[in-house]
């Protein structure tokens, strides 16, 4: 819709469950919209009333027949082809947002906590699966919730299990945003029309750098942010920017990503 590009999980029989079909088309779809310069940012929701509830769990009662050691490779081979989609996530230029209703649960939840935005409805609950399952957290669940929550929230969601709606995720962190079921679209397409707005480049530099920031030292991010405001200064933004100060009067930015 105009410069918003949506991408839903639609297993909604399953609750949207993961499934390495399903993933493998949003990665390509999410590869695409992230390379169109008309899609601004990029919005992950899911069908049926609820985003998405991790591993199709059904499906597992095939590894009961297996040995230790086969069940162990069986989810290394089906999660390793999942793993890059997390990290493309996290690298793209384009601003990644999260709108979930009803159930997110276990590895579902990376979407949320990998995301630059999350606005949930009022139905949202976000489980913390993996621990009943006697797993770990994937998907890169391990790496984002601390940096939301602070570590010992983190541990506490993860170790118990927990269930939270989404005016606790909201006060954790992880969700940005509550309104009603109603009310959502509007929501997401007037933040998306904020972002359009701005200068492309700027948006696209900033996110990687506070993204990066979290890998770097002070003077290799000091010298990044250099290197990302010579890169802006090239686009024709950056002179719309300085010409509207100096004729005092708002900027107004290209409406394309830079190639």
């Amino acid at each position: 819709t105009g410069n918003v590009g949506w991408l839903t999980f639609n297993r909604p029989a399953q609750r949207n469950a993961m499934s390495n079909e399903m993933l493998d088309l949003f990665f390509s779809k999410l590869r695409a919209m992230n390379a169109d310069p008309d899609i601004r940012c990029i919005v992950a929701n899911g069908a049926g009333g609820n985003f998405i509830a991790g591993g199709d769990v059904k499906s597992w009662d095939r590894l009961k027949a297996m040995s230790p050691d086969e069940r162990g490779r069986d989810f290394q081979e089906r999660l390793g082809p999942v793993l890059p989609l997390i990290e493309f996530i996290d690298g793209m230029d384009t601003p990644f947002i999260v709108a979930p209703q009803g159930y997110s649960v276990g590895a579902g939840l990376s979407f949320v906590l990998a995301a630059d935005f999350v606005i949930a409805d009022d139905t949202a609950k976000f489980i913390f699966g993996n621990i009943r399952m006697s797993l770990v957290p994937d998907m890169g669940i391990t790496h984002f919730l601390p940096r939301l929550t602070g570590q010992r929230r983190a541990m506490e969601l993860a170790l118990f299990g927990s269930q939270i709606d989404a005016a606790q995720a909201k006060a954790d962190g992880i969700v940005d945003e509550v309104v009603a079921p109603e009310a959502l679209e509007a929501t997401i397409m007037e933040l998306g029309a904020k972002i359009a707005s701005a200068p492309a480049r700027a948006v696209a530099e900033t996110r990687k750098l506070l993204r990066s920031s979290r890998h770097r030292a002070l003077g290799d991010q000091l010298r990044a942010e250099t290197d990302g405001i010579a890169r802006c200064s090239g686009e024709d933004d950056f002179i719309e920017a300085i010409t509207a100060f100096s004729e005092r009067r708002p900027a107004v930015f290209g409406a394309r990503k830079s190639a």
